[in-house]
């Protein structure tokens, strides 16, 4: 199956050659792009990310903005995210896999730990 390498931003100052080897690439918003409209800018996320599937991946790049409203969307869409991060030493992309169950039994796990410290 053919995968897509969804770029939150895309940058002319970055190369992202390195990331061809997990797919083909689609940029979901370019350059100096205007994160205030934020309406605007959600529209814009999901009309790109309507396109994706569940094994694709999304390299977050760009404003952090863009990349949280995109992970935002993704988890909704998806309920996982396959994240391509820059590792620095080792000079390419790095998978990393995010799941919104994960991150919902983090919250209830923490909450409850502080409720706990909370009446001690």
């Amino acid at each position: 199956m053919n995968t897509t390498v969804f770029v939150t931003n895309k940058s002319s100052a970055h190369d992202y050659n390195s990331a061809l080897s997990f797919g083909a690439l689609t940029f979901v918003t370019s350059g100096n792009y205007p994160i205030f409209k934020t309406t605007r800018l959600q529209e814009e996320i999901i009309e790109k990310l309507a396109y994706s599937k569940p094994d694709d991946f999304l390299l977050l790049s760009g404003a952090s903005g863009i990349a949280a409203i995109a992970m935002a969307v993704w988890l909704e869409m998806h309920g996982t995210a396959n994240l391509l991060l820059w590792d620095r030493s080792r000079n390419e992309y790095s998978k990393r896999v995010v799941l919104k169950s994960d991150i919902r039994l983090e919250i209830e796990r923490v909450r409850d730990r502080l409720q706990q410290n909370a009446r001690t």
